[in-house]
């Protein structure tokens, strides 16, 4: 299967470049994106090693060749996960904007499947603005979300927050074959 993955800026996307190896390892084609923000906890150097495929950047997104990159993204691709996503690429993606690659390739995925593994502390999973946008995600997209898990989050609190395990993440992803 051809997945494409995009990486925003929790600080679990430091787990990614494992996730893709593993994902490889079960015979999938992987191509990473990753936004300028994601870079302080995944290298993209990391993510094209492990994908075996160049990890795209908003910088890459008008290049000199003649492709828009974010077409020929969506166009490539089985399924796109979001891993992890933050509650503001969330709000972006729910709301339309296309303002980096990452948000451009999802709104142009059409009926490709799309999965959310969410990343953020408790308080933003848990404000009502992060259900909201979910909905309209699943309103306008062919949309599956895999929770959160309940875990130590980074600021120390204890809560639901931390993004599922690699092992939740893979099941998700086959079983959209």
């Amino acid at each position: 299967m051809k997945i494409l993955i995009a990486v925003t800026s929790s600080i679990s996307a430091y787990r990614i470049p494992n996730l893709v190896s593993q994902l490889i390892k079960q015979g999938h084609e992987i191509i990473t994106m990753i936004s300028e923000p994601a870079k302080a906890f995944a290298s993209p150097q990391a993510l094209a090693v492990m994908s075996q495929h160049k990890c795209y950047e908003d910088s890459d997104e008008w290049s000199n060749n003649d492709d828009v990159l974010h077409i020929k993204l969506a166009k490539w691709c089985d399924v796109c996960l979001i891993a992890p996503l933050t509650a503001n690429t969330l709000a972006k993606t729910a709301n339309g904007i296309c303002d980096n690659l990452i948000t451009s390739t999802i709104r142009a995925l059409g009926d490709t499947k799309l999965i959310l593994a969410p990343a953020m502390n408790t308080r933003m999973w848990d404000n009502k603005l992060t259900k909201h946008h979910l909905d309209l995600m699943a309103e306008y997209y062919n949309v599956a979300v895999i929770d959160p898990v309940e875990k130590i989050l980074a600021d120390g609190d204890e809560g639901i927050g931390g993004l599922a395990e690699d092992e939740t993440i893979i099941k998700e992803v086959e079983s959209k074959k």
